[in-house]
């Protein structure tokens, strides 16, 4: 049974150390957080776990194989490298850095280590995305044509108070919070990418020079276009994945908690002319996303098979370099593409 340590004990490491205990393939044996209290409580509610005052008792533990990462942003890059580094398998949440070169490094220090790097895009394990992309992988949609996607929340009183609305620690606004899981999914799904125009505006929160809200349009290979808008002034958590082909569309609409019930809604249009026949999937219950992403990161360790690999770290990379030619697009007016270096 492999060894697991976690290094951050917020709201993303608490659901990660409960998928690693519920999953039982692996014992969670160490983890920290800058706040020892919160380290504490989690401890206490997984009933696993002895606590360390520093980062780099876990990393450099010889007797772990797996480290976690789910702090800040401005960590994650740092504390993933040097993990890779010491011999560890990596499972860093998204989006790995706060920029294209420190993601980089991280990727690089996989490849140079032979250590399996995950990202934590646990969106695609979500029921409703799956479903969709089943549909269109299995050509019962036809090919894709263009993707619609919006997500977004409201934030609460002292949003622009905390570490996301701090340029330094969060390295970027909303884009880099909710908008890296659209892009991820846009990349999931469509051919590779072209190009990227957009805008990014700050209207609500006080925290320029970050964003509170940020839209982009891309455009791939192929001519497939996506429209995403990623939102801090939603008001009402939403989350709406859109995907439409030649023969159909599919909708992948909620996460289950604030964001609403989760459910697919397939369409496959009318060949003679009409409304489209329509099938809705409703999943209910507890979102399982956290811990089908740990089962899939466990079985890429093993060299094992699986329909849904998970995010790598060079996934992240695309990501990350993609959401940073859309901040280019949006400072200079124009679009940008492929040919700009990041």
């Amino acid at each position: 049974m492999m060894r697991v340590g976690l290094i951050g004990a917020g709201g993303a490491g608490t659901k990660r150390a409960q998928a690693i205990v519920a999953h039982g393939r692996a014992r969670l044996v160490a983890l920290c957080d800058r706040d020892h209290q919160a380290a504490q409580r989690l401890a206490a509610t997984t009933g696993e776990g002895s606590i360390h005052d520093s980062w780099v008792e876990i990393t450099d533990n010889p007797d772990i194989d797996i480290v976690v990462v789910s702090t800040t942003h401005d960590t994650l890059a740092e504390i993933s490298r040097h993990a890779l580094k010491q011999g560890k398998h990596v499972l860093c949440e998204k989006p790995l850095g706060r920029n294209p070169s420190e993601v980089t490094r991280v990727v690089e220090a996989a490849q140079e280590h032979g250590r399996c790097l995950g990202a934590g895009y646990n969106h695609r394990f979500h029921p409703a995305i799956a479903r969709v992309r089943q549909a269109f992988t299995e050509g019962e949609l036809g090919p894709i044509e263009f993707i619609r996607a919006r997500y977004g929340h409201g934030g609460r009183p002292g949003y622009e108070r905390e570490w996301r609305a701090d340029p330094t620690r969060a390295g970027g606004g909303e884009l880099l919070d909710q908008g890296v899981h659209l892009i991820d999914l846009c990349l999931w799904f469509m051919d590779p990418l072209r190009s990227v125009s957009g805008c990014t505006t700050t209207r609500h929160w006080d925290i320029a020079p970050l964003e509170d809200n940020a839209f982009g349009l891309f455009q791939s290979e192929s001519g497939q276009i996506a429209s995403i808008h990623a939102s801090w002034t939603q008001w009402k958590n939403l989350f709406c994945f859109e995907v439409f082909g030649r023969d159909g569309f599919g909708v992948a609409q909620g996460l289950g908690g604030s964001y609403g019930p989760e459910s697919a809604l397939i369409g496959r249009r009318n060949q003679q002319g009409g409304a489209p026949t329509e099938e809705l999937f409703e999943f209910a219950g507890h979102d399982l996303s956290w811990q089908l992403e740990w089962s899939a990161f466990l079985q890429k360790i093993e060299a094992a098979e699986a329909a849904n690999s998970g995010a790598t770290g060079i996934d992240a990379l695309v990501t990350i370099q993609w959401a940073f030619r859309l901040y280019e697009a949006a400072r200079e007016g124009r679009e940008t593409g492929l040919e700009k270096k990041q």
